[in-house]
């Protein structure tokens, strides 16, 4: 928690490296923040829903630094100019597509995923979902970069386990994800209406393309949450 320049109290979400175990091969990594307004003494940190944020934003790690940020009416791209140390504007107001060709998450854990999502999976891979594509997978496993992809060509990036953290992962990149056109769910509901359970309260993620996870959330059980379920 700070205090602003205007006399607000802010608090403030940070996940400094996501992607850490990807560090030693050389696969890119991330930093995501979320920050809401802090009320006074008498309300609890951190504990009102993802609507309360008024920016959030990451940096992606990769061939170029890329730093994406928005404070809830568009969602907008900076790439790091090394020779000049600054962020130069490059990307003008992102719209992630509502629908794409691929989905992110870990195939090899498709036995023990739920029956709903191994139905949309299936379905997916031979365009029988709603939407008739026939869908890829993509996966680098680093959130920020599997987030970032989807959040410019559509799709969706997730994991089906209760695995990510709501206050600085999956809420930030929701509210990035609907800022930009896109949709954050759980798999039952949207990531922004959930109220955090503590600091580092965990929750299912699908974000992206908000039809084709729409679509998906029509199959029902797709979370792995459940106690039928091991994860």
């Amino acid at each position: 928690i700070i205090l602003g320049s205007s006399g607000k109290m802010y608090e403030i979400a940070f996940d400094p490296l996501d992607g850490s175990s990807n560090l030693s091969v050389n696969i890119p990594t991330g930093s995501i923040f979320g920050i809401g307004i802090h009320e006074g003494s008498n309300e609890t940190p951190f504990s009102r829903s993802g609507r309360s944020l008024k920016a959030a934003g990451y940096a992606l790690y990769s061939s170029s630094t890329e730093f994406v940020l928005s404070f809830g009416e568009e969602t907008v791209g900076f790439t790091l100019d090394r020779e000049r140390s600054c962020f130069i504007k490059s990307r003008n107001s992102i719209s992630c597509p509502e629908r794409g060709t691929f989905y992110s998450l870990n195939d090899g854990r498709e036995p023990d995923w739920p029956k709903g999502l191994q139905r949309w999976i299936y379905d997916a891979k031979r365009g029988l979902t709603p939407s008739g594509t026939i869908y890829s997978s993509r996966y680098v496993c680093s959130l920020v970069a599997d987030f970032h992809r989807t959040l410019l060509v559509g799709g969706w990036a997730g994991n089906p386990r209760p695995h990510l953290r709501l206050l600085y992962e999956a809420a930030p990149l929701a509210f990035l994800a609907e800022a930009a056109g896109g949709y954050g769910s759980d798999g039952e509901q949207n990531i922004l209406d959930i109220v955090p359970s503590g600091l580092h309260g965990r929750v299912c993620v699908f974000l992206g393309s908000r039809k084709d996870i729409e679509d998906m959330e029509g199959y029902g059980d797709i979370q792995q949450c459940s106690k039928k379920y091991e994860f």
